[in-house]
């Protein structure tokens, strides 16, 4: 389980490699995983994922649907409130401005929404992989079994 952030953030690194200024591709994946796993992935993961899967054990059933919502909001979350709390005084994306005065712009808002999406996706791609390897042999067991009932006492 403690590998499914690293192969989401390798993932992630596969499709948008940073450092341009290293000369070869393999080192910017690489360097790009490191940064991805150690600021983006296991920081949620450890604060969000972990105490929401014992949270979730006994009530919910772990099926692919939940593990994948799970995971996208556990990737998803910290950044809409890195988003929400915190902004440049001014910030531009290629020749469109994203943040003015401190406010952020409509374009600001498309290119967010945008980022919040593809982070969801690797998020709910990260899910999945941890209901494979984590919880695809679970069986399913009555309500009754797994969460005592005071009602009837």
């Amino acid at each position: 389980m403690i590998v499914v952030p690293l192969i989401a953030s390798f993932a992630y690194a596969l499709y948008s490699p940073l450092y341009q200024g290293l000369p070869d591709m393999t080192e910017r994946v690489i360097r790009t995983t490191q940064a991805v796993a150690l600021i983006g992935a296991y920081p949620p993961t450890a604060v969000l994922g972990i105490p929401l899967l014992f949270y979730f054990r006994r009530r919910v059933w772990p099926s692919l649907a939940n593990c994948a919502m799970v995971g996208a909001f556990v990737a998803t979350f910290p950044w809409m409130c890195l988003v929400a709390f915190f902004g440049p005084d001014e910030a531009y994306t290629g020749d469109h401005i994203t943040y003015q005065n401190g406010m952020m712009t409509w374009w600001g808002l498309l290119e967010t929404l945008k980022f919040l999406a593809v982070t969801a996706v690797f998020g709910f791609a990260a899910g999945g992989l941890f209901w494979l390897m984590a919880a695809a042999g679970v069986k399913r067991k009555p309500v009754s079994e797994t969460v005592p009932s005071k009602v009837f006492e």
